[in-house]
This record gives structure tokens, C-alpha cells and sequence, in this order.
């Protein structure tokens, strides 16, 4: 209720609540009550082959294609503009303009097949040409027709005819299509439109509802104290939680291109308004948006960004899908990628400075779901290991092999015996929130054994100054030998180099001694 009064803040003349209660987290963390998930996230997640060429693909929308579709609609606009102009017929104006093709070596314009066209595709685009040549409003008939037909039999055709010139697409060094039609200039701006939706959507960590508040203007910058750093942020209004509430959010460098390009396509005040209203603040249904976002998949392979099948079926995108596979790509692979260019761990920094990484934003809580979900994953792996007889070499290793020992026991975990996964992912859980996965060791951090820790320091586990073979708190197995092996080979080429003191020389020979033990105590114990 108190929360609720702090939104209706700027309704009240008196006495308003400008103070966001506890910084905007629910009651139940306030009073240290962890709301629990009874059921994992239902929303699909978009497979990594789906979501990497879908959003490449938008990419190239937005860097690429965009000037052209703007410049586009820029030659339409002036073109009708220009019609309005044209008084009766002129077959003067339309010999001239179809001996300009000809001294051009361009075709004559035909019909593209887009949108409501399809049966008209290869057929000469006669209102086109009428329009373009200054010769008539529209179709004329007779002896324009005759001559349009006779043009299109000596100069072959042309799809689209439209002037405006197309880029060269970045894979291939030819135009990434044909030239504009009047109708393929509207197709276009609705997949481009779709393209920024799915930038912004994927790399902001905004909801559908908060992506569609988007207004003109909505794009800003702020420096840095030291003046060296640019942060690109976004205002939005609130739906869900806080109706009217104005946000900022911290967005990346393609979700600011995005916006960008919206403010140059048509449109009202809202930046994905329906096209079919005059309400300026209109914005495009959840229905639609879940259409366009398919069209624009199943384009991807027009253009050189090809959508693989999931289980035979093309994947059914939903505005839903992208903020949780981007809160799961954070937990899971925060080093990975996406596009080949964009990592999540640089994308949840960024995300999380503005309002995504605010409680009420619900996003922060989002990726701490995944990231518990991936470490019980992870947990529930090395139990398995125990289970098919991997131990652990390190001083941590007893204490973590008796636990699973012990879970084991009590659910009699044995050969033929199927255990409750529920009541198997319970008994972890403990274990599960104290992992920290690493390449040379596992942590199952416990402050009071932990050498990492320093007075006065965070009672969290610092991994820079960890000593996997020493610590009480670390376990190492056979999934870290390769990491081990392959610090043994970077000691041993450091030792070839000629120069080398007697002091580093005798460092490395002790640190290369010290490698060498923890893989003999790996192989040792899992002889």
C-alpha cells in the first residue's frame, strides 16, 4: 500500500510521498522473507541458434538496410507529393521518362509481388510509371499502356523502379535487394520497425510493455564524472507495477541505433504505434507484435541470416521470450556472446547501472533466479561425478564427498534405484548456494574457512586471490585437469625464455612444481 501512495506521487498536491519506500524492494525482502518460485519460469527461452542470426539479422537492419528504407519513404513521400501536381495526360512525359531509362540501361518498372501484389508480380507497374514520368495520376489505358508494354518488351524489366540506391549487403558486396517498389517501402518499414523492437527487447532488459512506452526524444546521453565514459540511456513509462511512473534505463550502443532509427520511420508519438489509429499514444497489440516477430524470422534467410528449424518446426517468437533468454544467457554464459560481437557480462553491467537492475524492476530478481537454477544445475552435475566415482584432490574435496555421501544415503541413490529429482534438488540446494564454478577449482565458499577472505573485506569470495590447492572451501576434480595442464604448459614455455633471472627462474620452477602435484593428486585420487 505505502508503495502503491508513492506512485501516485505526482497526482497529489500535498503531503505526496516522493520517497520510493525501501528503494522500491517488496515488503517481503524488507522483513527478509525470500519469496519463494514454486515453478520454474514457463516462458520459452529462444535457442542460442535461433536468437544469434535473428539478432545479426536486425543488426544489419538497423546498420544497413535502414538508411536505405528511409531514403526510401523520403522518394515515395515526395513522389505522391509531386502527383497531386499532375492535371490530366501527357504522353510527352512518359516518352521522355522511358527514353531516360533506356539512356540509363535501367528496365522497366514491374510489380515486386509484395503485400497484396503477389498475383500482379512481373506485370508492369503501370500507376507507377504513369505517376513517376509526370504523365497521369494512374493507370491510364490505351495507347500508355501500349507504349509502358512496348518499353518493357526493348528494355526488359525492372523490379521495384524506384530510384533510391541500395547498399551493398557485408557478405556478399551486391545490393541486399531489389530496388523499391511503393509497396515494398511499407513491407520494409515493419521489418525494420520489427528489427529494433528486437534489439531493444534482447539488450535492454526491458519488458514488451516498457519497450512500447518508447516516445520520441526518449534517447539521451550522460558522461561520466571524469567526463571519459558515454552512457547511452532511454526513458520509458511504467505498465506493469507503477502505470505512468517514468524510467531511465542504461542500454548499449545498438539499443541507442535502434531507438534512433525509429524517431525516423513514420509514426505518432509512440515509437511502435498501430498504424491503423490516429491516437498518437496507440501502440502496436501483443498479437501483432508476436506476428511481425515471425515475419521477420522466416525473412532472416532472404537476407543472408538464416533461422535454423528447433524439433523440425520454425521457433515461435513471443514478446515474451527475449527479456527471460537474456536473464538466462546472463546466469549461464555470462562470458558468452551473441551476434559474435555483443558479450552478456558487458550487457548486465550496463543493464544493470539503470533501472533494469533496480528491485522493482523485477529483472535483478529474474537473473538471480537463473543464476540459482544454474548453480543447483551445476551442483546436481558434480553429484553425479561422486556418483560414478570422481573425487576431489583438494582440501575442500572430504568435506564436499561426504555431503554428497550423505545425500546419497538418505535417498538411496543406488543403481536401479530412481530417486525424486525434487527431493534430490532440495538436499542440494545448500551446496548449491555456496558454488562458484571456476576452471581450476570449484568453490563452495564458507567464509570461516575461506583464505581468500581478508579483514574488514566482503564476505563474499574473491577469486583473485584465490589458492585453489590450499583452501579449505576449494575442490578440484578431473573436469579441472585440462585447466591445471594447461597452466603446466604456460610455466614451461615462460622457463624456456632466454634472460630469465635466477630469482623468476626459481619462482616458476616452484609454481611449475606445485601445478605438477595438484594433477598427480587428481590422477592419485581417481585412479
Amino acid at each position: 500500500m505505502i508503495s502503491r501512495l508513492h506512485l501516485a506521487a505526482q497526482a497529489v498536491v500535498t503531503d505526496a510521498l516522493v520517497i520510493n519506500p525501501w528503494n522500491g524492494r517488496p515488503l517481503t525482502r524488507v522483513i527478509g522473507v525470500e519469496p519463494t518460485r514454486k515453478h520454474e519460469n514457463e516462458t520459452p527461452r529462444i535457442p542460442p541458434n535461433v536468437i544469434g542470426p535473428l539478432v545479426q539479422a536486425a543488426l544489419f537492419y538497423v546498420r544497413t538496410a535502414a538508411k536505405d528504407i528511409i531514403n526510401a519513404r523520403t522518394e515515395l513521400t515526395e513522389l505522391e507529393a509531386s502527383a497531386e501536381d499532375i492535371h490530366g495526360l501527357s504522353l510527352n512525359r512518359l516518352e521522355h521518362y522511358l527514353q531516360g531509362l533506356a539512356d540509363e540501361g535501367r528496365g522497366v518498372p514491374v510489380v515486386d509481388g509484395v503485400g497484396r501484389q503477389v498475383h500482379l508480380a512481373g506485370a508492369p507497374a503501370y500507376t507507377y510509371v504513369m505517376r513517376k514520368s509526370g504523365a497521369g495520376r494512374g493507370v491510364a489505358g490505351g495507347v500508355y499502356d501500349e507504349r509502358i508494354d512496348r518499353a518493357l518488351e526493348l528494355l526488359g524489366p525492372e523490379s521495384g523502379g524506384m530510384d533510391t540506391p541500395i547498399a551493398p549487403h557485408p557478405q556478399t558486396g551486391l545490393p541486399w535487394r531489389d530496388r523499391f517498389s511503393p509497396a515494398a517501402v511499407a513491407h520494409e518499414e515493419r521489418l525494420l520497425r520489427t528489427a529494433c523492437y528486437i534489439l531493444i527487447a534482447y539488450l535492454s532488459g526491458m519488458r514488451d510493455s516498457e519497450v512500447k512506452e518508447l516516445r520520441d526524444g526518449c534517447h539521451f546521453t550522460e558522461r561520466s564524472a571524469d567526463g571519459v565514459v558515454v552512457r547511452h540511456k532511454v526513458r520509458s513509462q511504467l505498465v506493469k507495477g507503477g502505470r505512468g511512473t517514468v524510467e531511465s534505463w542504461v542500454v548499449i550502443g545498438p539499443v541507442a541505433e535502434a531507438v534512433n532509427v525509429l524517431q525516423q520511420l513514420p509514426h505518432r508519438e509512440a515509437l511502435f504505434c498501430r498504424p491503423v489509429t490516429r491516437d498518437r499514444y496507440s501502440t502496436v497489440s501483443a498479437n501483432r507484435m508476436n506476428e511481425n516477430l515471425n515475419k521477420f524470422r522466416a525473412h532472416c534467410t532472404h537476407i543472408g541470416f538464416p533461422v535454423p528449424d528447433v524439433d523440425g518446426e520454425p521457433w515461435n517468437l513471443t514478446t515474451r521470450q527475449f527479456r527471460r533468454t537474456v536473464a538466462w544467457h546472463i546466469a549461464h554464459r555470462p562470458y558468452g556472446t551473441v551476434a559474435g560481437m555483443i558479450q552478456y557480462k558487458h550487457l548486465s553491467v550496463a543493464m544493470f547501472e539503470g533501472y533494469a537492475g533496480t528491485s522493482a524492476s523485477g529483472f535483478r530478481a529474474e537473473v538471480a533466479a537463473e543464476e540459482a537454477m544454474a548453480r543447483l544445475a551445476d551442483v546436481v552435475e558434480r553429484y553425479e561425478d561422486f556418483k560414478a566415482g570422481i573425487r576431489s584432490s583438494a582440501p575442500g574435496g572430504t568435506r564436499t564427498d561426504n555431503e554428497f555421501a550423505r545425500v546419497q544415503e538418505e535417498l538411496h541413490d543406488f543403481p536401479g534405484r530412481v530417486v525424486d529429482e525434487r527431493r534430490l534438488h532440495s538436499m542440494l540446494k545448500t551446496s548449491a548456494h555456496t558454488l562458484h564454478v571456476g576452471t581450476l577449482n570449484d568453490c563452495y565458499y564458507q567464509p570461516e574457512t575461506a583464505l581468500c577472505r581478508t579483514a574488514g573485506g566482503s564476505d563474499q569470495p574473491m577469486l583473485n586471490n584465490c589458492r585453489p590447492d590450499r583452501c579449505g572451501n576449494s575442490t578440484i576434480t578431473t573436469r579441472h585437469r585440462n585447466g591445471w595442464e594447461a597452466a603446466r604448459g604456460d610455466t614451461e614455455r615462460a622457463l624456456a625464455f632466454v634472460g630469465l633471472s635466477d630469482l623468476q627462474r626459481t619462482a616458476l620452477r616452484e609454481h611449475l612444481n606445485e601445478v605438477s602435484k595438484v594433477i598427480e593428486g587428481i590422477d592419485r585420487v581417481n585412479d
